[in-house]
Parts: structure tokens; sequence; C-alpha cells
């Protein structure tokens, strides 16, 4: 067994051969196991290539698996702490190592952390994984781990829905989901001239792909409120271009929209890999807020990919209000923390030891404080 380590875009393109053998030979893959998740991220997102780092395993002279970690730092405490950590951003939801055969990976973290601590000029106080699914690989790996102090900390869950016929979707949901869909309908009727598209090829995406950007940022995430549209950040919208670039080549990406005549009301950005469907990002336009838009489109993506029969999952990423109604199973996602042997290492790991017992004591007390306004409260949209 080997180990070497290559940085940035340039090692990207180095080991490039490697990271398709290891794909290849994956059961399941993920969108963000790919090569091409990680170049438009170092392109676009990433405000400093080389320090992320491509540690490879190799058995023999066979790639076996991939561990993408950026150098970084944070502090506790108010000490600078050096952290190595999966690569991350608020528009890259889920994180993993990339593994062609997973049942192993446990044997290869020692020797991976082992090989880290002589990268010369490289030091780490701990290792921090954040929102890694409850199966994942990287949650795999870290079982059993002795020799490290390691925290793992809840942080969420990711919905999905298993796709079946929609007849019998729709009668899993509850009566009062039911009837919201059977009004939402319509009331949509009722608009006339609704109609729906998806694009997964040029140049029909590069003009679903402008439709998505207006709706997107149309409501409370536009310029009159909040700001975080996709539209308003030159990086983020590169960002999603590359990855719409990237994935079409493959048939994985798809822009589904819904028309009200001429005007695009409801979108979604969506990858498709390995039978499952990725819900990326959404929007609607609050004016047709009446008719729930985001549910009918769901409505329309589900009956498309039941025609095609090409998937079995539809991942939606995060988990939100509007996803109760179509009774979503979950995954559990966790932050995992493996904090080296030093003294600083030692406080990252009692200080994410003490936040797991102080972390359920404040989300009791949070609301209360809020009704006491002893701290703000969230902004109110209006």
């Amino acid at each position: 067994m080997s180990i070497k380590t290559f940085r940035g875009l340039s090692g990207l393109d180095e080991i490039a051969t490697e990271w398709e053998f290891i794909t290849k030979l994956m059961d399941r893959k993920r969108f963000f196991y790919l090569a091409d998740w990680y170049r438009c991220y170092l392109e676009t997102l990433e405000e400093e290539p080389d320090k992320v780092l491509f540690t490879i395993v190799y058995i023999g002279d066979k790639p076996e698996a991939i561990f993408p970690l950026k150098i970084s730092a944070r502090r506790i405490l108010g000490l600078r702490m050096k952290v190595l950590e999966l690569p991350s951003h608020p528009h890259m939801c889920l994180n993993d190592f990339i593994v062609a055969r997973p049942a192993y990976v446990k044997s290869y973290v020692p020797l991976v952390l082992k090989h880290l601590k002589e990268v010369e000029g490289l030091s780490w106080d701990y290792i921090y994984l954040p929102r890694v699914l409850e199966e994942s690989t990287a949650a795999i790996a870290l079982v059993e781990q002795s020799d490290t102090l390691s925290v793992k900390r809840s942080c969420g869950c990711c919905n999905y829905l298993v796709i079946r016929p929609y007849s019998a979707m729709f009668q899993g949901f509850s009566r009062n989901f039911r009837s919201c869909m059977r009004r939402a309908k319509k009331r949509a009727e009722e608009l006339g001239n609704i109609h729906y598209t998806t694009a997964s090829t040029y140049p029909e995406l590069e003009t679903a792909y402008g439709a998505f950007l207006e709706v997107e940022a149309s409501g409370w995430k536009g310029k009159n409120g909040i700001g975080t549209a996709i539209k308003l950040n030159k990086r983020l919208e590169l960002f999603y271009r590359r990855v719409m670039e990237r994935y079409s080549r493959l048939g994985g990406c798809e822009i589904h929209i819904m028309w009200h005549e001429e005007k695009p009301i409801s979108v979604e950005f969506s990858l498709v890999i390995d039978g499952t469907l990725y819900t990326m990002k959404i929007g609607y336009d609050e004016n047709y807020s009446f008719c729930s838009p985001g549910h009918l489109l769901r409505e329309y993506i589900i009956n498309y990919h039941e025609q095609k029969g090409d998937i079995s999952f539809n991942n939606l990423i995060t988990e939100a209000g509007w996803h109760h109604g179509w009774r979503p199973q979950s995954y559990n996602l966790f932050h995992y923390y493996l904090c080296s042997p030093s003294i600083r290492g030692r406080i990252a790991y009692m200080y994410q030891k003490a936040l797991l017992k102080i972390r359920p004591v404040w989300l009791v007390l949070k609301p209360k404080l809020r009704n006491w306004n002893i701290i703000p409260g969230r902004p109110v949209r209006v």
C-alpha cells in the first residue's frame, strides 16, 4: 500500500485517471463523488485552491480511495486551531470520502492520518468532517478508530423520497395534503395555459438556466429580501453554470420549469446520478403561491421520471417544512471531529464533547430567551 497527496487544480488534473478508475468501481455514485464536483468548486467557490489536498491510497498500483481535505483554521476558546476539513460550502451540503470498496476504508484511516503528519509543512490540531450522511463512507471509516480522539455531533437530516408510481405515492399522502394538491391543481387550471418543461441538453439548458436564475431571485432571496439569490453572487452563478455544463455531458443535469403562459413560475435545478435525482435548488414566484407551484412542479418531476423509469429515489438534500407533505424518509447527518493527541487537539476534543452536553439545553432555552427578548429573534420575512 502507498499513499500520495496532491494539491489544488493542478493536482486534480494529475489524478483525473485515478479518480475515474475509483468511481467506476463504486456500486452507487452520488453527485459529490465525481471529480467534476470538486473541479467546479475549485474553479469558482474556493478562493485558495492550493489549500485543498487530495490524498490517494493505492493498493499496489491501483488507486483505491481519495480523501479530499482543505487546510483551514478555526478558533476555539480564543485559540487559533489548525484544521483539515472536508471541502464544504453552504451550497455544498453533503460531503464524503471517495472510496472504491467502503468495507476496507476503516483500515485506511490510520495510515492516511500517519501520512498527513509526515507531509512537509502540514500540521493540524483536528480534522473536521461536516454534514456526513450516517451511512456514508466517512461514517464507516470512523467506526472503531481507537487511536483518535473523535466526536460525532448530530446536525440534522437529509430527506429523500422513494419513487413509486405516482398514483401509489399520492394515496400514501395524508388526507389534508391530498386535498391541498387537488385544490392547487384546480387553481392552476383556472389560470389557464399552465405547462411544464424539462431541459437536459444544450441549447435548451442555457435558456432554462436563465429562467431558473430569474425565478430563484424573484422572492425573498432577491434584492428586496435577504440577498442570497444565486443571480446576485457571481461566484455562485458561475458555480451552478459549471455544474450544469459538466454534468450535462454525462446526461446528469436537468432544469424543470412550471410555466404560466410564457412566464416561468416554479423551477428546480437537479442532478441525476445512478438512479437518484438530487434536488439541488428550487424557487417559485411568490405571486403564484396560491396554487402551490413548487408542489405541482414536484408532482410533474415524479411523473416525468416515472415515464422514463430511470430513478428510484429523489434526494432532497436538506430538511425543509415543505417536504413533510410528501412523507419523506431521511438520513441522519453528523459533524465528525478527529482530534490530535496534542494539547490543542485535546482542547478541541474537550470543547466538542462539552458542546454535546450543552447543545440540548441550549435548544430548550433558546426559544424561551427569544420570547423574553433576552436574545434577538430571527428576522421576519415580509
